[in-house]
Order: C-alpha cells, then sequence, then structure tokens
C-alpha cells in the first residue's frame, strides 16, 4: 500500500504547474513601455547612459491594436523593430519577436532599426537549461521529444524558417502569457498542439508536439 501512496504523490508532483526561472540578466532588463534607452553610434551600444556627444535617446512604445509590436520614438519620429519584447543586456539590445519565434540583436543606423538574427548558440546562452527546438526539426509539422520521469523540462520553440506564426499559441497551455512565447514547460507525457486560437484550417497549419518519457534521461 506504502508503495502505491508515494507512486501516487510523484505522480501527483510531476503533474504540478512550475515556471522556468528567467536569469537575471534577462529578467531586470526588459525595456519598458515609456522606458527611455539611449544608443550610442561610436561604439554601437545601448543602454540607459551614453558618454557619445551625438547619443540617440529613444522612448519605448507598444502599437495599438493587433500584435502589440514595439516601436521607439526618437525626436518625435517613431521606429519600427519588427519586435514584440526587447531587453539590454551586455550593452546589446537584443529583440524578440513572438510572431515568428525569432531573435535579434538592434542596432541603428542610417536613420532606421537593423535587425541581425541571432543564432542557435548565442540564443542558447541566453536561456541556460532550456531545451531549444528549431522549427526545422518537425517532420510533417510533428515531432517527438523526450523527458525524464517525474521531473519537469523546458522547451522553446525557435523558428529557422521563412514560416510566420501570428498569434500561435499552444492549446490548452494554463501560461500563454510566457515572457518569451516559445517557452512552454512539460511536467508530464502526452501530445501537445501548437495552433492559430485552436483552428485546424490549412491556411493556419498546426504543429504537433509528442512528448515522452525516457528512463536514460536525468
Amino acid at each position: 500500500m506504502k508503495k502505491y501512496i508515494i507512486f501516487a504523490l510523484l505522480l501527483f508532483c510531476s503533474n504540478q504547474a512550475f515556471s522556468y526561472e528567467y536569469t537575471p540578466d534577462i529578467a531586470n532588463n526588459i525595456v519598458q513601455e515609456e522606458q527611455q534607452i539611449k544608443f550610442c553610434p561610436n561604439s554601437q551600444t545601448w543602454g540607459e547612459n551614453c558618454n557619445d556627444e551625438n547619443s540617440y535617446t529613444f522612448i519605448k512604445r507598444i502599437t495599438f491594436g493587433s500584435g502589440g509590436f514595439s516601436i521607439y520614438e526618437k525626436d518625435k519620429a517613431l521606429y519600427d523593430t519588427d519586435t514584440t519584447l526587447e531587453f539590454l543586456i551586455n550593452n546589446q539590445l537584443i529583440g524578440y519577436n513572438m510572431h515568428k519565434l525569432k531573435f535579434y540583436n538592434l542596432e541603428f543606423n542610417d536613420n532606421k532599426f537593423q535587425n541581425s538574427e541571432l543564432n542557435e548558440e548565442q540564443i542558447q546562452k541566453l536561456f541556460p537549461n532550456i531545451k531549444l527546438v528549431k522549427i526545422s526539426q518537425f517532420k510533417n509539422r510533428e515531432i517527438t521529444l523526450e523527458k525524464p520521469y517525474f521531473k519537469p523540462i523546458t522547451f522553446m520553440l525557435l523558428n529557422d524558417t521563412p514560416e510566420h506564426y501570428y498569434k500561435y499559441q499552444l492549446e490548452k497551455y494554463p501560461k500563454q502569457d510566457e515572457l518569451i512565447h516559445g517557452i512552454f514547460d512539460i511536467n508530464k507525457a502526452g501530445d501537445y498542439i501548437y495552433s492559430h486560437f485552436e483552428s485546424r484550417d490549412t491556411l493556419f497549419p498546426t504543429l504537433t508536439i509528442h512528448v515522452k518519457n525516457n528512463l536514460k534521461l536525468k
């Protein structure tokens, strides 16, 4: 009887929700709406302060309506970043587009934002202890992932294709307001569907994620 009780407790604990803990570099450096940041063109760096005589001061804004994209105001002019979230780290402005599932290094040159996409290695350094799942790894829009028994794991969808996933979300996932939209915590095996408001329309094809337990994983 005791064995069954222990097993039930383990199963109960394994099904409890948990949250991925962002590093302080991420969590404490999010650029908030109305926040002012500066770009130093001489050193090509970002921060709240700048010693360049010709530094640029930007105010973060968020677009009205659908999408929640970021725009930055400078001298009463508005500039689009094509990102939905930005954070300052190591004097860089890193942007994330939740609809593209991509990260960018942002610079301001020739009177516009210039985005260079971060590679897998750069992203992994920003998010340690997380397993990246590239869209190109899906076969026929499905993929099988593994997790340890009785232990949660955190995955992050990373789009390395030209496809867009505008307003997609993991179905029946309790934390739709996750800071980084592509991150999802898995605490039990099963099938998970990434869809456009649970649509099965061919215009919005779903992604299916099969998660199974593996005793060899720790």
